[in-house]
């Protein structure tokens, strides 16, 4: 029996943490444990396989320790102070203020990045988010304004300004494409057909165009539908970005080579929780943000910045991508969108009724889905409210294929390969998310803006796995001359068949308050976050189905497989010898995990103050600082070792115990135009998952737990972990114009603070005097308890702090044409894995897995360097080249007792795998090419043509898995009349899957395309499809003496979706 403890939280005194020093310069040693009072004890009795590394007498940190922090926020608090009187003074005398806004009166949305610049001065600012801005001082008389934007003609106008006065002018922009029409009814009908994809692009290359970071910026509506909601979808066709693919899904997103765990991700510059309960190992992607539990209808824009200023989140060394919700006040007056689809899967396109994913009743697979908008302002315009609300259905298959090779040939067997093994899965699965987000702004006062955003995600994924792994047997009694295409088995072969069934469920919820005051040319804000998500596996409840069976098999079986050629996966298995593989009866009886039982909770509470002045004294300077606070929480929990039965109700036994729980599924192999055929020709036989998760939940006197000491320790002890993180953060940064030189400089200071709740177990003495036997630790489930829970959890706890300079450099060439230098300092952070948990000691292999609770963080040094020429009217060129130097690599690494400076006798003999940094740097280098433009200068009917395309390099000094070395994307579209449709597509060169790079990923390429009709000025049609080609997913082998061959083949089908969408 589990005895609960309860979470303690971090200590917040400074006084009670403290620094460690070891004889071992890689590793810094496991961080102070600060005890509950009642715990204390000295660690001669500590148990030897949960010890923690030896160390001195732990002291209070100084209180030196703490000051940088006071330091540094009375500083900017100062600062803030300041800023505000020079606010109040800055105006000069015999000026004025001109403020307005930029609105695109064809689609109702204010225009943020719009340039407006005062011709006799030289002057120029850009607008808000809100399409608003403000230039000051203005000398009083006549001042005669431009407002560019690109795709749009150019406007201006004369305003009257009057001393110690702000005078307002608004400005319409007027698409170019209008250039060549008269105005009225022809013109706002061409408005409305390009209002989509190509206002899009505009606002992705201001935006891009404007910012100091080197940045990609894309419009929601530029790669046509996306009605599934899913943001990897969306961002793939980006340069420099590469998606992690699980069975045909984009769970998530890397940068410029590095993994996921090297970006960030922000919705709307602030940091939302993500629990996947699939990394309840609580490694390399658990603090990686999943894109499985958000939806992109209520996004406006995604930002890819490949380099980070001062005033956000240091934690990003490849780069961050910031979701941007919509908000009320970029548009002018009410707006409702309402969107109804249905999506369909290119195995199942019909309306019929079928089995599937799992034992459940027959469904249709053809799957509804659909979108709300609401969008208004209301209190004279003071209060602005968008409600979005999203459902996304999908039913996809996959088929997936694996290989075993023996390629030892020996003199009775010259054979170079022989295939020993085949494996097949087949997994349908259904997809669902729904996604609420309410955001608000309230203009409390002409200064004041109160803002709130309210978002909640859920997901569900449903996924059914037919397993089937066939075993030839001993290589020189599998019987064929080219056994790469066709063989039989010896007749001690075995078929095993392992059927699982997931259920995963995920939901998030978010408040993000904050609000804005505006004082002259000052701007303070405030940003607020508290993010709750939780991920988590329970087929039992959720589906009344167990989780998967332990591989029943069937011995001496004799087989013959075929296939077409030594590169397809249509293999074509006959049984020819052994009992019929139709009959359950002739099966093993294994223990069946009757649930899932893995779950993660995590937790982000945020806040975070900001001032902005702009001067103009000397030369226009933009002055930010300000200070933020973050708080995480992780709560890891698996338990799927510990709720494995045995069935012994009626017809068990050791054979054919599961044969009375026959499936109806059977296994499908039609996507790859593969098959099985038994002796019998009846199908393969499959457990029913459903009918025993029945009979556990209606009987459960026919089930015995079968519960192994091991499973019982890593599911209560070795697989539980929490985990909090604190990081206070304060920064100041300054962006300076000069002519056509600007140039920004900050500095950020991130303290970071851990805390590990840990077992505090009971010594091995201490185990056997109770009367428990014990070698490494107890052997017994009582023993474990008796261990591990007799004595109240501790905190295991550690710190440090970094400082992150970041500079940028933007030069205007010509006025199309700029070059962009940036600079900045991140720090990726250890995964809870490398810093939480127990010591695991094997006595067989005298190993003992230990995490480093003071492991350093990763730092990076980032160098970029853009050259962009930009398109008129909408359109850029541009060359990237990028530079990543990383600084204490972490690295798992066997160390002596020595070397991880243990001191004690007991474990002196044995190998300690920790994860260490490692000295040195690892330089990672890349370079982007990416062009885009509007062809609207063509004739009709190809002035509605868009193109675009790009090539990505990355290489590194060290193979890194997961990188590809090259990437291409291209993308045709076209806007034309009522009609317009676009086609995308990327390629990727083979990615190495591990660090010695014989296996690796081939090289594939991928086609989506979407299309749309618009009826009338309000609805239109839409039809998407991912996937065209069903572009195959191969894992291939390379190994000394033999050519490459794949050793993993997966198909994902295509999907397809249509519905009509009606604007309001």
């Amino acid at each position: 029996m589990t005895k609960s403890c309860k979470f303690l939280r971090k200590p917040r005194n400074p006084a009670q943490w403290s620094s460690i020093v070891t004889p071992n310069p890689l590793i810094r040693s496991i961080a102070s444990r600060r005890r509950t009072p009642s715990t204390t004890r000295s660690a001669a009795t500590k148990p030897r396989s949960l010890r923690t590394n030896r160390r001195r007498q732990p002291s209070p940190m100084p209180p030196a320790r703490t000051a940088p922090r006071t330091r540094i926020a009375c500083f900017l608090i100062t600062v803030a102070c300041l800023l505000s009187g020079v606010a109040l003074t800055a105006q000069s005398v015999g000026s004025g203020v001109i403020a307005g806004r930029i609105l695109n009166p064809a689609t109702g949305q204010y225009l943020r990045n719009a340039e407006i610049r005062v011709v006799a001065t030289g002057q120029a600012v850009t607008s808000g988010n809100e399409g608003d801005f403000r230039i000051s001082p203005v000398a009083a008389g006549q001042a005669k304004l431009v407002v560019t934007y690109t795709g749009y003609r150019t406007a201006t106008a004369i305003v009257d300004v009057t001393a110690g006065a702000t005078v307002t002018r608004d400005f319409d922009l007027i698409s170019s494409l209008q250039a060549e029409a008269a105005a009225g009814k022809p013109v706002k009908l061409g408005a409305f057909v390009v209002a989509g994809e190509r206002e899009g692009n505009a606002k992705a290359i201001m935006d891009q165009r404007r910012s100091m970071n080197i940045t990609n910026t894309v419009a929601s509506d530029v790669f046509g539908d996306n009605s599934e909601g899913n943001v990897g979808e969306f961002l793939k066709h980006l340069p420099g970005v590469e998606v992690e693919m699980s069975f045909g899904e984009i769970r998530n997103v890397s940068l410029r080579g590095l993994g996921s765990e090297y970006t960030a991700v922000t919705l709307d510059g602030v940091s939302l929780a993500s629990a996947d309960p699939s990394s309840t190992g609580g490694g390399s992607d658990a603090r990686v943000f999943t894109f499985e539990q958000v939806s992109l209808s209520s996004m406006d824009t995604i930002e890819v910045s490949k380099t980070v200023s001062a005033d956000v989140d240091a934690n990003a060394p490849a780069g961050t991508i910031n979701l941007k919700t919509k908000r009320a006040f970029e548009r002018a007056g009410r707006r409702v969108t309402v969107q109804a689809n249905v999506a369909a899967h290119s195995e199942e396109l019909n309306l019929r009724k079928s089995s599937g994913p799992g034992e459940e009743m027959q469904s249709r697979k053809l799957r509804p889905g659909g979108i709300f908008e609401y969008s208004d302002i209301f209190l004279q315009k003071r209060l602005g409210v968008i409600l979005n609300i999203s459902e996304s259905n999908l039913y996809q298959e996959v088929l997936a294929t694996s290989l075993t090779y023996n390629r030892g040939p020996t003199t009775a067997d010259p054979r170079p390969v022989v295939i020993t093994a085949i494996g097949m899965t087949h997994s349908p699965r259904f997809n669902e998310r729904f996604t609420t987000t309410l955001t608000t702004d309230f203009k409390a006062t002409p200064q004041l803006v109160l803002s709130l955003g309210l978002i909640y995600n859920w997901s569900n994924l449903w996924m059914a796995q037919q397993v089937v792994d066939f075993t030839a047997g001993a290589r020189t009694a599998i019987v064929g001359t080219e056994p790469l295409v066709s063989f039989t088995s010896s007749s001690a072969g075995t078929v095993a068949v392992a059927p699982s069934r997931n259920s995963k469920a995920g939901q998030t919820f978010s408040y993000l308050p904050k609000f804005e005051y505006k004082l002259g040319d000052l701007l303070i804000e405030g940003r607020f976050a508290e993010s709750v998500s939780r991920g988590w596996y329970d087929p039992l409840n959720q589906r009344g189905t167990i989780r998967n069976m332990v591989s029943p098999t069937a011995s001496n079986v004799t087989f013959r497989a075929e296939r077409s050629s030594d590169t397809s996966a249509d293999w074509k298995i006959t049984q020819v010898g052994g009992r019929d593989l139709a009959n359950g009866a002739n099966f093993t009886s294994p223990e069946a995990n009757i649930n899932d039982g893995r779950s993660l909770r995590a937790q982000i509470y945020s806040g975070e103050i900001t001032a902005t002045l702009k001067t103009n004294r000397f030369l226009p300077v933009t002055w930010k600082t300000g200070v933020k606070s973050k708080h995480e929480t992780f709560d890891l929990k698996n338990l799927l070792g510990s709720i494995r039965y045995n069935y012994v109700g009626p017809g068990s036994g050791p054979v054919g115990g599961w044969a009375g729980f026959t499936s109806p599924l059977g296994i499908d192999l039609g996507m790859l135009g593969g098959g099985v055929t038994t002796a019998s020709g009846q199908p393969l036989f499959m457990p029913d998952m459903r009918r025993i998760g029945q009979a556990y939940l209606s009987r459960p006197d026919y089930f015995q737990l079968f519960l192994p000491v091991n499973n019982y320790f890593n599911a209560n002890v070795a697989n539980t972990r929490h985990y909090e993180e604190q990081v206070d953060a304060a920064f100041a940064m300054g962006t300076a114009t000069l002519g056509k030189v600007t140039f920004r400089a900050g500095l950020r200071w991130e303290q970071t603070g851990t805390d590990s709740l840990e077992f505090d177990p009971l010594t091995n003495a201490e185990v056997r005097a109770a009367g428990f036997p014990a070698t490494s630790r107890a052997t017994t489930i009582p023993g474990i308890a008796y261990q591990f829970f007799t004595k109240p959890r501790i905190h295991r706890t550690g710190g440090y702090d970094n400082l992150f300079p970041s500079a940028s450099f933007k030069y205007a060439l010509h006025p199309n044409l700029s070059f962009h230098l940036g600079f900045s300092s991140t720090v990726r952070r250890p995964e809870i894995s490398q810093i939480a948990g127990v010591w695991l000691v094997n006595d067989q292999t005298l190993r003992a897995t230990v995490p480093n609770v003071s492991l350093r963080p990763e730092t990076s040094d980032n160098y970029s360097a853009r050259l962009a020429y930009y398109f008129e009217p909408v359109g850029l060129l541009g060359i990237n080249f990028y530079q990543n130097s990383v600084k204490d690599l972490l690295q798992s690494l066997d160390l002596t007792a020595e070397e991880f400076g243990y001191t004690e006798s007991d474990l002196a003999r044995y190998t300690f795998v920790s994860t260490t940094n490692v000295p040195g740097r690892v330089q990672i280098r890349g370079m982007e090419l990416e062009y885009s433009q509007s062809l609207s200068f063509l004739p009709r009917p190809l002035k509605g043509l868009s193109v675009r395309a790009s090539y990505t390099r990355n290489y590194a000094e060290i193979r890194r898995p997961s990188m590809s070395p090259h990437t291409a994307s291209s993308g045709l579209s076209y806007s034309g009349g009522r009609f317009n449709a676009s086609l995308n597509g990327k390629w990727s060169d083979n990615v190495p899957t591990n660090e010695a790079g014989n296996n690796y990923v081939r090289h594939r390429t991928s086609l989506d395309a979407s299309g749309g009709f618009r009826l009338t000025p309000r609805y239109s049609l839409f039809a998407s499809a991912r996937n065209l080609t069903n572009a195959a997913y191969i894992t291939m082998q390379t190994r000394a003496g033999s050519p490459p061959m794949w050793s993993a083949y997966q198909v994902w089908g295509t999907t397809w979706t249509c519905g009509v969408k009606g604007v309001f």
